[in-house]
């Protein structure tokens, strides 16, 4: 095509589509002018001027026709035809405000659920780090999958160096520290908390992150024995804590009570590698005391071209060699066989580590099939409303079909009007989801660090509400939009009490509905079964009742003044009336113990696993924390860490060593191999979680500890204070991390679970919620349609209790067929899913038979009320208002 032409066309069909009226004109003009031109011709081959006006308007063929041809070529016509559509669909929704009202916040419900869990999915695990290629940067996970030893580790920094030998002709491997709350400080005083992290010198090269001012860390910064004191600040950090003062570079600061200077300020938008966490602070990572420290994480970035696969295996012989010569011949036979059971795998991290991401990815994955569930049983319900909504407008579709409109017309006419309800549903339900996406985040567990996470909607979030509209438009408004233009036109046009579409596409629509959310409530009633397992399973203590929190003091404190402290602190909390019992030690649940080989003397240790968990225990610990004393006696005041040195075991390793003997007055050698009588024997407790295992544990004596627990009766607010007033009484330099119930930190170990429950249970009562109105509407709809049938039944010796069975009869039908349908579902997607269900259940089978009946009743139930209510009042018609009825 010529370029003159579309230099005609182009602004020929935009003033078309903006100026519509002025290009009408200019038509309604050229074809009066055309009109008269060729009246004129006729008129001058001798015809009188009536009958030459009438032979041009033949030879144009219809003014109307022509305008209609003109405004086709403009090939815009398409667009003005769905903007009059939208236009006539709002005016028609705005004439049913009771039908739009239902519609819309049922859409935004569904449409605003997808969006807050697409919203969070999307800023935990998919948007990419603000870095240029992305997707060339993998994580190197050290893991394994078997038994007690599954899990994600660590690296050391040998590991580090090695692996960034390998990797130099075909990437670079750069490491990060887990972040964390670090000390901070101006003039010598760490007196603020900062989010830190220690990154290797080539950490920003790497990533391609350059400074806003001064520089940003630099290889050589961590090449240096010991490591550069040099810092760089957040752009974030920079402006709230210095004002965007230019002058603090160079300035000293305390990061973790040691001297750094401050070198540069990152660009602002990066804020570190991790989409849950900002960071404020960036320092040298620089090797441990300890070479075989496992504290780093490790990813690399592959230049172009080069196999992931390939990149692996390297890093699997790198480490494999350096586990055969460095680790295993001095490690413990239950170590060599944990270092066996680990590997390398290298996995994309576009979007960076994505921590808290890929720990809730199950859970958020399963809620998002759920609310896609729910999704669907809305347009169910939406369809069945629209069905009966065309049924009303059966005489206009007649009458536009008598006048001409094409069935095509008609279709995409009605299909407008379902998707400009889809989008006002999306619009709303985007807003619903900015404030869901929030209380997802704050149902997570807490953590030191404030949650970072973007959730501000950015355009994937609005293309993936706008094409959720769009489907949801497909799903419940194409097909009647479709059925509703099949009517035929030799109907009368005086029927328009005829329903369009038969009852049964109704009663379809609503046995899916019922079949879509038997599923739901069998999975919600499997995860709130699992909760509730975990919940009451028995961790060997007792966490009610009881206040922990930490201690942190400057570096170089000494032992003797820490001892005084905590001393101190134990007898001002036990002085108050409502405190039990107040002790220290290491912390019990999680990861505050730490692993030991042990030796039983004159007792050959059965079996090759000698390893057992250890932790430090105070005067007073077992009471404070409730762990049950079966033999022996606690650990008191009078016992010290090494005279007399003495230690206290639980159940399971006076069971493994010495069986039906007792184990109190035995002599075993634990770590740092001092010989220990045993005094004391108590009950098992699971301190690595609720679903481990329980370990074999000894208790050492301690003079100080990190962590304190308080038993008491006081509310909490009243404890609290009670507990920053003594410490701060006690010693000055000590401060308080981490004030919280100790149920607190047992239920945060379940949270995955309890975020799984509570949703899926509320988005399964929303499925049966909307199932029973989507019910209710149709047999009370039906109930209307049949008004006259009833006035002739009663009229001839029905009774009211006749005519309700009769309607709950015929719906009782409709319900166990979906009811059916939706086992057959359930125990299908079970099984499908066997292996990601199992993995999150405790204590219950996904086939459970009475977990089924349970939700089985339930659902029936519901359904059959909802349909009483209509039944109730089709049985109080007045028979002779009835046989009038039309």
């Amino acid at each position: 095509m010529r370029p003159e032409h579309w230099l005609h066309t182009i602004p020929l069909r935009l003033r078309s589509l903006f100026r519509w009226a002025q290009a009408d004109q200019e038509l309604d003009d050229e074809l009066r002018e055309h009109l008269e031109r060729k009246t004129e011709e006729y008129v001058a081959q001798g015809m009188t001027p009536e009958e030459a006006r009438r032979r041009a308007r033949i030879d144009l063929g219809g003014i109307e026709q022509t305008k209609e041809k003109c405004r086709d070529e403009r090939r815009v016509n398409w667009i003005q035809d769905f903007v009059q559509d939208l236009r006539f669909g709002v005016r028609l929704l705005r004439k049913s405000p009771g039908f739009t009202v239902v519609a819309v916040l049922t859409l935004s419900l569904g449409i605003g659920a997808n969006t807050a869990i697409f919203t969070l999915l999307d800023a935990s695990l998919w948007r990419p780090l603000a870095v240029s290629d992305p997707k060339e940067i993998f994580h190197v996970m050290r893991a394994s999958s078997q038994g007690d030893f599954a899990g994600e580790f660590s690296y050391s920094y040998p590991i580090f160096q090695q692996f960034s030998k390998t990797a130099s002709p075909w990437g670079e491997v750069f490491a990060t520290e887990v972040v964390g709350p670090r000390k901070f400080g101006l003039k010598g005083v760490s007196d603020e908390r900062v989010a830190g992290e220690a990154v290797s010198g080539n950490f920003f090269s790497v990533l391609n992150v350059g400074p806003i001012v001064g520089r940003v860390l630099e290889p050589q910064d961590d090449n240096v024995l010991g490591g550069n004191h040099v810092a760089v600040l957040s752009y974030a950090f920079w402006k709230r804590r210095f004002q965007s003062d230019a002058s603090v570079l160079g300035r000293r600061i305390l990061y973790e009570e040691t001297p750094y200077t401050v070198v540069g300020i990152a660009r602002p938008g990066f804020t570190g590698i991790e989409p849950e966490v900002s960071v404020d602070v960036w320092v040298p990572a620089t090797p441990s005391a300890n070479p075989n420290f496992n504290w780093l994480r490790l990813l690399v970035r592959l230049r172009d071209g080069v196999d992931p696969g390939r990149a692996q295996a390297m890093f699997e012989t790198a480490f494999r060699t350096h586990v055969g010569d460095v680790l295993l011949p001095s490690a413990s036979p239950r170590f060599k066989e944990m270092l066996e059971a680990q590997h390398v795998t290298v996995r994309p991290a576009a979007s960076g580590l994505a921590t808290t991401g890929r720990k809730y990815e199950k859970p958020l994955l399963v809620l998002f099939a759920v609310v896609a569930v729910v999704l669907l049983i809305s347009c169910a319900n939406i369809a069945n409303l629209i069905l009966a909504r065309n049924a009303a407008r059966h005489h206009e579709i007649v009458v536009r079909l008598a006048l001409g409109a094409s069935r095509a017309r008609v279709a995409w006419q009605l299909f407008t009007e379902n998707l400009t309800l889809s989008l006002s549903g999306a619009f709303v339900g985007l807003l619903l989801s900015v404030w869901g996406t929030r209380v997802l985040v704050s149902l997570l567990p807490s953590s030191p660090l404030p949650m970072a996470f973007n959730l501000q909607p950015d355009f994937l979030v609005f293309g993936f509400s706008t094409g959720a509209a769009v489907a949801t438009a497909i799903l419940f408004g194409l097909g009647p939009a479709l059925r509703a233009s099949r009517e035929k036109l030799e109907m009368s046009l005086h029927g328009g009490q005829r329903v369009i579409g038969s009852a049964w596409s109704g009663r379809l629509l609503l046995a899916g509905q019922l079949a879509l959310s038997l599923p739901l409530l069998v999975g919600a009633g499997l995860f709130v079964e699992t909760l509730h397992n975990l919940k009451s399973s028995d961790l060997g203590f007792n966490a009610e009742h009881v206040m922990t929190f930490d201690l942190s003091y400057p570096k170089g404190t000494s032992d003797d003044r820490l001892h005084q402290a905590c001393a101190e602190i134990k007898q001002r909390l036990e002085s108050h009336p409502g405190v039990v019992v107040a002790s220290y030690g290491s912390s019990v649940y999680g990861d505050g113990s730490w692993s030991g080989s042990v030796d039983v003397i004159g007792n050959p240790s059965p079996g090759k696993d000698n390893d057992v968990g250890l932790i430090s225990a105070g005067p007073g610990f077992f009471e404070a924390i409730g762990l049950g004393l079966l033999q022996g006696r606690y650990l008191s005041s009078q016992d010290q860490p090494e005279k007399p040195p003495v230690a206290v075991v639980n159940e399971s390793f006076a069971r493994h060593y010495f069986g039906s003997k007792s184990a109190i007055g035995q002599r075993i050698k634990v770590e740092p191999q001092i010989i220990r009588e045993i005094v004391g024997v108590v009950r098992d407790a699971k301190h690595y979680g609720v679903r481990e295992r329980v370990w074999r544990m000894v208790y050492l004596p301690a003079r100080q500890g990190d962590s304190f627990f308080v038993r008491s009766t006081l509310n909490t607010r009243l404890l609290s204070g009670a507990i920053r007033a003594d410490v701060a009484a006690s010693d000055k330099v000590l401060q308080i991390e981490e004030l919280r119930p100790l149920e607190t930190v047992v239920n945060d170990m379940i949270s995955q679970e309890r975020l799984t429950a509570l949703l899926s249970s509320a988005f399964g009562l929303l499925a049966c919620l909307i199932a029973a109105i989507g019910l209710y509407g149709v047999v009370a709809y039906s109930v209307s349609r049949r008004t006259n049938e009833f006035g002739i039944r009663m009229a001839l010796g029905a009774q009211r209790g006749d005519i309700r069975s009769l309607v709950l009869r015929q719906t009782l039908a409709v319900i166990l067929c979906g009811v059916a349908i939706g086992i057959g579902g359930a125990l299908v997607v079970v099984r499908l899913l066997s292996s990601t269900i199992n993995g999150m259940l405790y204590g219950i089978k996904p086939t459970d038979i009475s977990l089924f009946m349970g939700a089985t009743i339930s659902l029936v139930a519901i359904a059959l009320l909802a349909a009483f209510l209509p039944a109730r009042r089709a049985s109080r018609v007045d028979p002779m208002v009835a046989l009038r009825y039309e």
